[in-house]
């Protein structure tokens, strides 16, 4: 007797189902535990943040580590919530963005990608370099300078928040910026938290 499972005979799928398939093997091959993709609120954020504790919880993850996580994707999602261009009013100007969350080993990627104005661009790189070019003591020290010295009104991912988010992940932070039209980037920012950052 055949104990072999049925496979329905269907014709190959050119259409809008054909991108199904690859996208699961691509995420399952990569170990991504969790992806959005739309627009951030306040609210989203909330309820992505109880999700991925659930995640975590799954994951039989060490409370320590789950911790750590947690907070880095408090600050990825708070960078994003936050990053209200002056001139977002602007027409043609997306206002999705992505968070991945995959997992690797023993460590995770919490990564984030949304749409930046392109003057905003050689700015945000100047930043980020700077950052990443730091001592773990640099960054504790020039997180103090920018503390007393960086508005608490302003909004977008400053100094401050990039500090902030480096010195809880640990790692340099990955960044890229694909030019997309002659107004605007995408902006993609990936923190790595690994038993070495706890």
């Amino acid at each position: 007797m055949n104990d072999q499972p049925t496979v329905s005979q269907t014709p190959a799928v050119s259409g809008p189902l054909s991108y199904t398939y690859p996208c699961y093997k691509d995420m399952f091959d990569n170990n991504v535990i969790f992806v959005y993709k739309g627009a951030v609120t306040s609210d989203l954020v909330t309820h992505v943040l109880e999700i991925m504790g659930e995640r975590l919880e799954e994951e039989k993850t060490s409370r320590k580590l789950s911790k750590k996580v947690f907070n880095v994707m408090v600050e990825c999602l708070t960078n994003v919530y936050t990053a209200d261009d002056p001139n977002a009013h602007r027409a043609k100007f997306d206002p999705t963005a992505v968070l991945l969350v995959k997992k690797d080993e023993d460590s995770y990627c919490v990564t984030t990608g949304h749409y930046i104005y392109n003057e905003r661009v050689n700015e945000l790189k100047r930043i980020l370099d700077r950052i990443n070019s730091m001592t773990h003591d640099e960054l504790k020290q020039y997180y103090q300078v920018i503390l007393r010295e960086e508005d608490p009104a302003e909004t977008g991912l400053t100094d401050l928040a990039i500090v902030d988010l480096s010195r809880k992940s640990k790692h340099k932070l990955l960044y890229q910026f694909k030019y997309i039209t002659a107004d605007y980037s995408f902006f993609s920012l990936e923190s790595r938290i690994s038993k070495e950052s706890l």
